[in-house]
């Protein structure tokens, strides 16, 4: 490593003549670290200093600049060997219960059974995928013929897959009617309609665009990222709780932006949870100390308070016994945060009254101030287990499936999954969710991979199936299709989609009527 660096630093030098200005040796710099530590993009902030700085370089000596950049990378030699910054790439894969179908196991099913489980893997995503696109028909339908025989292992790898720069703006324009410059959006050449009210705090795009991307985007990892972020989106974790008068569109938009921007990057787990917990949106929904403290525990680790403990289960779960003494003591560390009045916008404010005294909380850590409280909540063991729990709850819902899901839940566990997408992978890809598991599916589920299936186009204009589709199905409250007559409100409820799909008579018979 060292090796590495010096001769980075002495082809600085060679290079530095030609960085004409701040932009290039930006560039270069960042080029060069990115070669030598695939970690670096964990110390964005350090980057951005260096940016700002380097601009006083290129007016400098030389010397100047390999010592700034012998000083940088040494700094980021240091930290990539550091085993405590995980970077998301672990290379994951979950066994046991939770082991994946295997494209040999695959193909041995039969042909009408391998289109079933190809179109309950698309599914899941939203996607369809026709007869056509999946049997060699030439035979006849008495001979149906997979066209493919690595269907599994191609679909997995096209999920691993991201698209290119131009590729995907090739797909957002065409979406949006943009121009070239991803700007100006024109509605005559947009595939879709999209809310275009001013007020920034009422449009409901955010909720629309998502959809949009998830339906015309191919297999590829970009497409699996929008859902993912979609998907968490609408979870207890990460719902923005639109539906509380101290939140808003904008959350909404901000929730989803940076669920996409860090799975996009492979942030671990770890890393989105510290994020999340100071940030606006989650102070929104939170509004004091005391329940910002209760929530953190509920939504991230799966902690709840029980007063229903025998002095004997106490014993058994000191850590849910002494709970309310752990939000009281967290709520304490985060008393100088509060959240404004409607009249001041909603935002954090800050007393001069920090909390000094160091308190105990969880049975095992000392906290003073709320960064303390954010470091021990992402930094706890029960933070994977409980994001497992959260996820899986959907694939695998109710009293019938419960001993499937606690076996895959357990067994995703036990391989240490680092990021939210090796929980989804592992789940979706598993032997147990393709073969074994049948829930009701959402509205989403059924509904907008029926249209793949159909090989239905937004230029057909049938109906309420226009280019305002997106516009139906997550705002329009008078629509068949929106999701909210059906119990299942986008991005919008406090603790988020319930993991099973409501069937009251209302939301059915609304859901059945769309269909």
């Amino acid at each position: 490593m060292t090796v590495m660096v010096l001769v980075a630093v002495k082809e600085s030098i060679n290079l530095s003549a030609k960085l004409k200005d701040k932009t290039d040796a930006s560039i270069y710099c960042c080029g060069v670290c990115n070669s030598l530590f695939p970690g670096y993009k964990q110390m964005k902030p350090a980057m951005k200093n260096f940016d700002y700085s380097i601009g006083s370089i290129v007016k400098g000596s030389t010397n100047k600049l390999a010592s700034r950049l012998l000083f940088l990378m040494v700094a980021l030699s240091l930290t990539a060997c550091d085993p405590g910054t995980p970077t998301g790439e672990t290379g994951f894969s979950a066994g046991g219960a939770a082991a994946p179908l295997s494209q040999a196991e695959f193909n041995r099913l039969p042909a009408e059974q391998q289109y079933q489980v190809a179109s309950k893997l698309y599914g899941a995503m939203f996607r369809g995928i026709t007869a056509e696109e999946f049997f060699d028909l030439s035979g006849g339908v008495d001979n149906l013929q997979p066209r493919n025989s690595n269907f599994i292992n191609d679909t997995r790898n096209k999920l691993s897959t991201n698209l290119s720069l131009d590729v995907i703006s090739e797909y957002d324009k065409a979406i949006d009617g943009l121009d070239d410059e991803l700007s100006n959006p024109d509605p005559d050449l947009a595939r879709y309609s999209f809310d275009t009210r001013t007020d920034l705090e009422g449009n409901q795009r955010a909720r629309q665009i998502p959809l949009a991307r998830i339906k015309d985007y191919p297999i590829s990892r970009d497409l699996y990222v929008n859902w993912m972020a979609y998907f968490l989106a609408n979870t207890i974790m990460y719902s923005p709780a639109e539906e509380m008068e101290s939140s808003d569109m904008l959350d909404v938009q901000r929730m989803y932006r940076f669920l996409h921007s860090n799975i996009k990057e492979k942030a671990t787990i770890q890393q989105m949870v510290r994020s999340i917990l100071p940030s606006l949106s989650r102070w929104r929904v939170a509004r004091t100390p005391q329940n910002f403290a209760l929530e953190a525990f509920e939504n991230y680790l799966g902690l709840f308070q029980d007063g229903s403990l025998t002095e004997a289960e106490k014993l058994q779960s000191p850590i849910i016994a002494s709970l309310p003494d752990s939000i009281e003591n967290a709520g304490t560390a985060c008393r100088d945060l509060f959240l404004t009045r409607a009249s001041d916008d909603y935002l954090i404010g800050q007393t001069d009254f920090p909390n000094t005294t160091p308190k105990l909380i969880l049975e095992q850590s000392f906290v003073i101030t709320c960064s303390d409280v954010y470091d021990v909540v992402a930094g706890h063991s029960s933070l994977t287990p409980r994001a497992v729990e959260v996820i899986i709850n959907y694939f695998f819902p109710g009293n019938k499936l419960r001993d499937k899901r606690l076996a895959v839940r357990q067994a995703i566990i036990s391989s240490n999954p680092q990021t939210y997408e090796d929980i989804f992978s592992a789940i979706l890809f598993s032997r147990e969710y393709l073969l074994n598991a049948h829930r009701p599916k959402s509205f989403e589920e059924n509904f907008l991979p029926f249209l793949d299936t159909l090989k239905w186009d937004v230029k057909a204009n049938s109906g309420f199936i226009d280019e305002r589709i997106f516009i139906f199905m997550a705002t329009s409250t008078s629509s068949p299709t929106y999701l909210g007559g059906m119990g299942w409100n986008a991005m919008s409820l406090k603790i988020g989609r319930l993991p099973s799909v409501p069937l009251d008579a209302l939301s059915f018979g609304n859901h059945h009527k769309a269909l």
